[in-house]
């Protein structure tokens, strides 16, 4: 395997991780003391935004996620690359489940497992040389 597209993998991986870990700060600092009211209008959500330390690293990770991506797009053909994305699908559902008590029905299980299968056919067709 190429170096360029072993530092791809890796950048994969950040951006991927870097995701989950952002939608975990945003959904913690949304939903926490600090989430007020849905009703507060945009005012309140811009305050809600600024004043929430988690909110504003779950930005920063989206950010360092977002430069990983751009790096990876430099290195493979977004047709292969992009399915990759879809394990945020699969660890988001892992955390909401584990670390943050939510519920996931059945079939909402068996959607993931299809994505799952998805990306290993991907995978298994072998990153373009």
């Amino acid at each position: 395997m190429s170096e360029q597209l072993s530092q791809a993998w890796w950048l994969i991986l950040i951006s991927v991780a870097s995701g989950v870990a952002g939608q975990t700060c945003l959904k913690l600092g949304l939903t926490g003391d600090r989430g007020g009211s849905a009703d507060q209008g945009l005012m309140g959500l811009v305050m809600v935004i600024i004043t929430s330390p988690l909110v504003l690293l779950g930005l920063l990770l989206y950010g360092i996620g977002a430069l990983s991506w751009i790096a990876v797009l430099r290195r493979m053909d977004l047709s292969y690359a992009y399915p990759f994305l879809a394990l945020n699908f699969i660890l988001i559902a892992l955390v909401s489940r584990f670390f943050l008590g939510e519920s996931i029905p059945p079939m909402r299980w068996v959607g993931i497992g299809a994505i799952v299968a998805g990306i290993l056919v991907i995978a298994y067709t072998g990153a373009p040389k």
